[in-house]
């Protein structure tokens, strides 16, 4: 499965979509990292994704929780599954039976429906609140 940036969601939100683009790039890079020459390629960009998708999750958190958007736990759960996966595809990594295609499709995937929709209502809130301002 292939995913085009023309694809993705936009929210409207710029420090979001901002983020999020800066995910779907390293996510780009998951297939090239994992046929690299150099051993060490996939590791790096791995902890690249890990660090970045926490900070993102914080980010979007606090943003929520700033703006006091309803349904925070349910968002807030989402995020708790995706950063679980994620630990289970590292866990796969280091056992050497990580599947680098299954993990980019899982982690765009996720991603593209996450933020048309869970992050979607978020983001309605925030632009309303910050357009009567």
């Amino acid at each position: 499965m292939d995913y085009h940036p023309e694809h993705r969601h936009i929210l409207g939100i710029p420090e979001m979509d901002e983020q999020h683009a800066y995910l779907y790039s390293l996510f780009d890079k998951i297939e090239e990292a994992a046929s690299a020459t150099d051993a060490g390629a996939m590791k790096k960009l791995l902890d690249e994704i890990e660090g970045y998708l926490l900070f993102h999750i914080t980010s979007e958190e606090h943003l929520i929780r700033h703006y006091s958007v309803p349904g925070f736990a349910a968002h807030q759960t989402d995020h708790e599954y995706a950063a679980a996966r994620f630990v289970r595809f590292l866990e796969e990594f280091d056992r050497e039976e990580l599947n680098p295609a299954r993990m980019r499709i899982f982690l765009t995937g996720w991603l593209m429906e996450h933020s048309s929709i869970s992050d979607e209502h978020y983001a309605r809130h925030i632009k309303d609140v910050r357009s009567a301002l």
